[in-house]
């Protein structure tokens, strides 16, 4: 019984980490883009978000580069080219000090799938820090999401 619910929980565990597979983004939360070291890593399922129809969440909080901003920029545009909804927004547009965009991804495994990216730029340092955000559920679409995330 014991090696069975360990088996499980590996299960569980690899199900959980492989959630984005399939876009072009996964490259980071794999870590080939940025360390994880230099990565915070937050993951949800259950109770906690059922309220907001989705059943999993996964985000990444890190600072990078220009290059590395840039680079994670063109990831995100190939997930775009297959989105079924975007929507971005900037604030201080004439400075670009902060950009979002949030995709509406095709469903995978019945579950509607949503990937978030917000850079906010520090000049002084001339770095950015991102937020990237991968959620799954039942949630029918982006705009439903952002009603019920509000």
């Amino acid at each position: 019984m014991k090696k069975f619910f360990i088996m499980l929980l590996l299960l569980t565990a690899w199900t959980a980490g492989r959630a984005q597979t399939g876009l072009q983004i996964d490259q980071l939360f794999q870590g080939r883009i940025i360390p994880q070291e230099r990565m915070v890593e937050t993951r949800v399922r259950g109770r906690s978000i059922a309220k907001y129809q989705l059943s999993f969440y996964r985000s990444l909080r890190l600072n990078a580069t220009g290059k590395e901003a840039g680079q994670l920029r063109q990831l995100l545009g190939q997930d775009a080219e297959q989105s079924i909804d975007m929507r971005t927004s900037r604030k201080n547009p004439h400075r670009w000090d902060t950009w979002t965009c949030k995709l509406q991804m095709p469903a995978a495994g019945g579950k509607n799938r949503y990937l978030c990216y917000q850079e906010q730029w520090d000049k002084a340092h001339e770095q950015a820090e991102l937020t990237i955000i991968y959620m799954e559920g039942a949630v029918e679409s982006l705009e439903k999401l952002e009603e019920l995330l509000k």
